[in-house]
């Protein structure tokens, strides 16, 4: 008679030893890091809100401006000329009219005038001018006297002419502009599509990329100094965190409103200037400012002033102006970290700002690698750590104090070099090799108790005096 055949049994895959599994961890920290790289630099998976709070309440923020006027379209202003926004071209020719006598050293306008003006009434005027011109009333003494009247009447009305003509006056205005996005399309593009000068910045490093430019209409751009694109960048929660200085558009790059007015105000910085904004692929992380850091001055008090007013040509004269709409609902809902509805024109402000100063943030590129490696020695450091540590409570203080090491380090290098470097994903490393090595620990330590219980099960000691033989059980 045959016996049965035993099972088979399956094939046992051999444990990974301790030392593989905190290998593994270590390398899903490093490979976190990577991807943050890979991905633009920090703040990365994670790190969004712990950036956002760090950067509104802990870093410091841009001191209050010396130089810096917002002159600003707000509620007041809105009220005082009677308007609707946007405001009639002849009213800014005004405005602008009024700048130029307080002699800015330049005035940036986050505005695009991309139409023209309204134009029925004049090309009615002009109709009913060439009919006089061309009855022949206007030889007579009342017709030449009523084509003169006409005339003043026309110039007067032209809202693009005179506007034009307050923007040559000034010779120093930076007007706004944008770049066609998906989210920035219904602007007319450019027919000549150029703005100026091109920025001499590799166009496929840039972060902001557009397929076309839109901007103010040719006789306002010839009349002032440049423009700048008025366009920002939105993370996916929308957040602003970088500002872009920078934009490429088909095979050129082109200048923010914030890089325009500083190679205004500073030619002879402008390698250094455009140095500074092709970091980051051309979209730096921004210091924050402090609160209320921008002098404001309502746009229709500088209407309504006296020409002769000292308190505003003391606020006014030889000072870098901001001209744009903070009047509610009307100027967006750009969110900035641990604030809400920032006026645009702020903004670019205070980028400004933050480029002449060199106080921007630096993530992508070197920073960022730099960030991998940093990330890669902590966590190969805590694994030799681990090696010579023979408690699990040993194991928790390493890592303890490792990653204070690293928060303090990451805290320092933004503080003071304003480089931001991954956080996450070598907190993450550290708390799963800690997980695998407590649990390693742990394993061996109750393999142990158990031998041990084993063994004094095994051979029992016999008390002093106990008659009770060793070989038997008590």
């Amino acid at each position: 008679m045959s016996s049965a055949p035993e099972p088979s049994r399956g094939v046992t895959l051999p444990r990974p030893s301790p030392a593989t599994l905190r290998g593994g961890a270590a390398l899903v920290g490093v490979a976190l890091a990577v991807l943050t790289a890979s991905r633009g630099g920090a703040p990365g998976w994670g790190e969004r809100a712990l950036y956002d709070q760090a950067v509104s309440r802990l870093l410091p923020g841009v001191p209050r401006s010396a130089d810096l006027v917002l002159v600003e379209v707000d509620d007041r202003t809105l009220e005082a000329l009677g308007e609707r926004w946007p405001l009639s071209r002849t009213t800014w020719a005004r405005a602008f009219h009024a700048l130029a006598l307080r002699r800015p050293a330049t005035v940036a306008v986050d505005v695009v005038f991309d139409q023209p003006g309204p134009r029925e009434a004049l090309e009615l005027g002009e109709e009913l001018l060439a009919a006089l011109q061309s009855s022949g009333l206007a030889a007579q003494p009342a017709g030449a006297a009523l084509v003169t009247q006409l005339e003043e009447k026309l110039r007067a009305q032209d809202g693009d002419a005179r506007l034009a003509e307050a923007l040559a006056e000034s010779g120093a205005v930076i007007l706004g502009a944008a770049a066609l996005t998906d989210d920035m399309s219904l602007m007319p593009s450019l027919e000549d599509g150029a703005l100026g000068t091109p920025l001499p910045i590799p166009v496929d490093t840039l972060r902001l990329q557009g397929r076309g430019l839109a901007g103010s209409i040719a006789p306002l751009r010839m009349a002032a100094h440049g423009s700048g694109t008025l366009n920002m960048l939105v993370d996916p929660d929308g957040v602003i965190r970088r500002y872009p200085f920078a934009v490429g558009v088909g095979s050129q790059s082109w200048p923010s409103l914030a890089l325009a007015t500083a190679l205004r105000l500073m030619p002879e910085q402008a390698e250094v200037l455009r140095r500074r904004a092709a970091h980051d692929d051309g979209a730096p992380l921004m210091r924050l400012p402090a609160p209320d850091w921008l002098p404001r001055v309502s746009l229709g008090d500088l209407l309504q002033a006296d020409p002769a007013s000292v308190g505003l040509d003391l606020a006014l004269r030889g000072k870098t102006i901001f001209v744009g709409v903070t009047a509610t609902g009307l100027h967006g809902q750009s969110t900035l970290p641990g604030q809400v509805a920032v006026p645009g024109v702020e903004i670019h402000a205070f980028a400004l700002d933050n480029l002449r100063a060199g106080r921007l943030m630096r993530s992508s590129g070197p920073v960022a690698w730099t960030g991998v490696l940093e990330t890669a020695c902590l966590l190969g450091l805590f694994a030799l750590l681990c090696r010579r540590i023979r408690t699990p409570a040993g194991a928790i203080r390493a890592a303890a104090v490792l990653g204070t090491l690293h928060v303090a380090l990451v805290g320092w290098l933004a503080a003071d070099l304003g480089w931001v470097m991954p956080l996450i994903p070598a907190c993450v490393g550290l708390t799963l090799m800690l997980m695998v090595d407590y649990a390693a620990r742990t394993e061996e330590l109750g393999r142990q108790r158990g031998a041990l219980r084993k063994l004094f099960i095994r051979y029992p000691q016999t008390a002093p005096g106990s008659t009770t033989p060793p070989t038997e059980p008590r």
